[in-house]
């Protein structure tokens, strides 16, 4: 049987070749290929398709940054298509399942441990016309697996030669900031933020608690709209927020933000900067731009600012804490 190994970038070509090797090692009846593997001196898109057409079944590897590129798309309709009674298997390398895009969603994820790879191997050799679960290949399956997360915890530490997809830059900047806020005309000096991926991972959400300078809670807001464009070598982030201040909270705030974020060496976002404008919704005044700067908060934090039986008290004082130090 054959087997088509996709890939999206640098990291997940290198994770490509080593679940071929332990494909290889534990279920060796199947011959898979790697697009690396054609021919020189060939059409490359004419020998693809050749493979996607003889494939019986594929496995796609889906990691950080891409998630999943609309190429890796267009060949899971290919191997779909024609693997018949084969089957297509999506696998997520340190991703979360809700951050697949759709349609391979709709086939049972393989999640980057032992015993779902266990399950994997078993459901693949049993399309093949073989012996089942021998000793034997237990025992390869064993042996094969610390050298496949060795290759796979390897290749996640590369940096990424490519540029982030939406659903992968989504997903890399999911979780806990810090802002750092510069206005003359506001108490709010930093705020706590929450970026949450939609249900289908192909947007997000943003949340926000102020604080002034003593630490003390300052202002709620929330997104409304959001637009990433993640093509860039430096992705940008655009939304409409709406929030209120404590010290007027009948009046109703709302404007727009862009921020810029920095991508390291290693692939990661931590930091990014921009500005937004604070416009009164209820009252006819100026709109006020105010400079901003973004750090991604460490595990530490997050306990402490996410946690259910943190007090209030312990938040403002981190906050109060994070602020000083940033100055």
């Amino acid at each position: 049987m054959n087997a088509f190994i996709s890939w999206s970038g640098s990291r997940e070509l290198l994770i490509a070749k080593a679940v071929k090797k332990w494909l290889s090692a534990v279920v060796p009846e199947i011959e898979s290929f790697v697009s690396p593997d054609l021919q020189k001196g060939k059409p490359w898109f004419a020998e693809l398709a050749k493979e996607l057409k003889d494939a019986d079944m594929g496995f796609m590897c889906l990691a950080p940054p891409r998630v999943a590129s609309d190429w890796q798309l267009v060949e899971a309709g290919a191997i779909w298509k024609a693997a018949g009674s084969g089957g297509l298997f999506p696998i997520c390398f340190h991703i979360r399942e809700k951050d697949v895009p759709e349609p391979l969603r709709a086939f049972q994820m393989t999640h980057f441990n032992q015993e779902d790879f266990r399950r994997l191997a078993k459901s693949v050799t049993s399309l093949c016309r073989t012996p089942g679960w021998t000793t034997p290949r237990e025992r390869a399956f064993q042996k094969s697996w610390l050298q496949l997360k060795k290759g796979v915890d390897s290749a996640l530490r590369q940096p990424d030669d490519g540029v982030h997809t939406t659903r992968g830059f989504i997903h890399a900047v999911a979780g806990g900031w810090w802002e750092r806020v510069w206005s003359e005309q506001d108490t709010t000096k930093l705020s706590w933020m929450w970026f949450e991926p939609s249900a289908d991972g192909a947007s997000q959400t943003i949340t926000g608690h102020g604080f002034n300078k003593k630490g003390s809670f300052a202002s709620q807001w929330e997104t409304i709209l959001v637009s990433v464009q993640a093509h860039l070598p430096e992705p940008i982030l655009e939304y409409y927020w709406e929030g209120r201040h404590t010290h007027e909270p009948n009046l109703l705030f709302g404007g727009k933000c862009s921020i810029q974020f920095s991508i390291s060496a290693n692939g990661t976002i931590d930091e990014g900067s921009g500005e937004f404008k604070d416009v009164c919704m209820n009252e006819a005044r100026l709109p006020t731009t105010k400079l901003v700067a973004l750090q991604r908060a460490t595990p530490e934090e997050i306990a402490i600012m996410t946690g259910k039986n943190i007090t209030m008290r312990a938040r403002r004082t981190l906050a109060d804490k994070k602020l000083k130090g940033w100055l």
